[in-house]
């Protein structure tokens, strides 16, 4: 069961992270169309929060939750290692700014037009933005610990 968990751990944090940085590079692109088009660019993008970041990070918190309740049959005297609980805390940090403030945001971005409503699209724009990239730097030390304590 625990091989099933770690697959699953290592598949919701590919999902997120490549569809985080696929958003990323979607974002950066669609600033260079026109304004029309733009609508349409917007809803492509906001499409990759429902249908992979959030179940990434969804997979990935509840088989790293699991894979940690299993670890504790198995601590021993001296404890767990720093790196562990780094990477566990950080990898909950980010999967929850993720749960709680992107897939909102993108939900409300996702049903607004740039043209129509330009008073509200672009702080929503901005807080994606600053909220992606905070989850998105939390996600990859999470990432950077977790192989400090696989190989460091």
């Amino acid at each position: 069961m625990r091989a099933f968990w770690y697959f699953a751990h290592i598949a919701g944090y590919s999902v997120w992270i490549g569809a985080a940085l696929a958003a990323m590079v979607l974002g950066i692109a669609s600033k260079r169309e026109p304004v029309n088009a733009s609508g349409t660019a917007s809803r492509l993008h906001m499409s990759l929060y429902p249908t992979l970041i959030g179940p990434g990070a969804i997979l990935s918190l509840v088989s790293g939750l699991f894979l940690t309740l299993q670890l504790y049959n198995q601590v021993t005297a001296v404890g767990l290692s720093h790196w562990l609980m780094a990477m566990q805390g950080l990898g909950v940090l980010a999967s929850l700014v993720v749960i709680v403030f992107a897939l909102p945001t993108a939900s409300k971005l996702s049903r607004l037009d740039p043209e129509r409503d330009g008073d509200i699209y672009p702080p929503l724009k901005k807080r994606l933005v600053v909220v992606g990239m905070g989850s998105g730097i939390l996600a990859m030390l999470a990432l950077l610990t977790g192989a400090l304590y696989r190989y460091g």
